[in-house]
């Protein structure tokens, strides 16, 4: 009972913090889309009309993570969003009811650990006991301590948290408030071009992460047709990405212009083709998911986990039947 009170204690943050899409009619779906460039994918399937001509009655609300989309879906206030693998694996391990119903793409190359520009670090090793910059429990969390700080010899310890959402790390670093962090694009490249900050790596050759599509088990009981629709404009948001790069960063560039992210059609073109679609709940995401379980499990961040393998909170069969009947390959 206490694991489900802080959940919900969570997302009554979100409430009041974000703009939530409230309960509407029954046949009204709920979707948030990621303000970092994994929830591109929704704001051209909006902007592009792919919803509509398939018929789905829809809201979209923007979030500036995605534990909050997870945390709004426990709450029933959202029916479908991204999160990190990594929220989603502590969510389940700990009794929440979110279903994971999809993939929304591969993400390593488009994640990178930056600096001040005027920093004289060269790697990591030159920045032991800076304050990182980074959101605690997220996917990017996990992988800094998983991944990257093992294969430099360093533990967490080494690194002081300063615990932020990705769109005010950039700040933060301009600020002074950290000396490094992890950022996703676009807002990275953003920063990089107006001479803020600077690339050292991306997480490619330490981890292959991915962010997880998740859906409301409750809407999915009762309007699973929202979802088939969802997922056939969503996939052809993927195709647009795919076979018209320019088309896709030319109205993506218009949207994050809107939301007050300075940005170029050039510069959102160089980053859009950082994301690979990867859709699929297949045995390598659940084998993935397994031993993210275990890492949590030793970092102490949960006491057990489940078998993703057998899971009843993984079913990615609305988006295989979507992907099918379209022709998506």
């Amino acid at each position: 009972m206490k694991r489900f009170i802080g959940f919900a204690l969570a997302a009554a943050f979100v409430v009041g913090t974000f703009v939530v899409v409230a309960p509407a009619e029954s046949a009204t779906l709920r979707i948030g889309a990621h303000r970092s460039m994994w929830g591109s994918f929704e704001i051209i399937a909006d902007r592009m009309g792919y919803w509509k001509k398939e018929g789905l009655k829809y809201k979209v609300g923007h979030f500036k993570q995605g534990k909050l989309m997870r945390n709004a879906i426990i709450q029933n206030n959202l029916d479908t969003g991204t999160t990190g693998f990594s929220p989603f694996t502590t969510a389940i391990s700990k009794g929440a009811r979110v279903m994971a119903i999809g993939v929304t793409a591969n993400i390593c190359e488009a994640i990178n650990i930056i600096v001040p520009v005027n920093s004289k670090a060269k790697s990591l090793k030159d920045l032991k006991g800076s304050v990182f910059a980074n959101k605690k429990g997220t996917s990017t969390d996990f992988s800094f301590q998983a991944f990257v700080l093992p294969a430099y010899g360093m533990k967490s310890s080494d690194f002081p948290l300063l615990s932020v959402r990705a769109t005010e790390r950039i700040a933060a670093l301009i600020s002074g408030a950290a000396q490094a962090g992890m950022v996703g694009e676009p807002q990275g490249e953003i920063a990089r071009e107006a001479g803020y900050v600077r690339y050292l790596e991306d997480l490619c050759k330490y981890d292959n992460p991915s962010m997880m599509h998740v859906g409301n088990p409750q809407t999915i009981k009762k309007h699973p047709d929202l979802f088939y629709k969802y997922f056939r404009g969503w996939l052809k948001a993927h195709q647009l990405l795919k076979n018209d790069p320019k088309k896709y960063a030319k109205v993506y560039t218009k949207a994050l212009l809107e939301v007050g992210d300075k940005a170029k059609e050039s510069t959102t073109l160089k980053v859009v083709k950082k994301i690979k679609s990867e859709l699929f709940l297949s045995d390598r995401v659940k084998n993935y998911l397994n031993k993210m379980g275990d890492k949590q499990v030793e970092f102490g961040w949960i006491k057990s986990r489940p078998d993703f393998r057998k899971s009843p909170w993984l079913d990615d069969s609305i988006l295989r039947k979507a992907a099918k009947d379209i022709g998506f390959n």
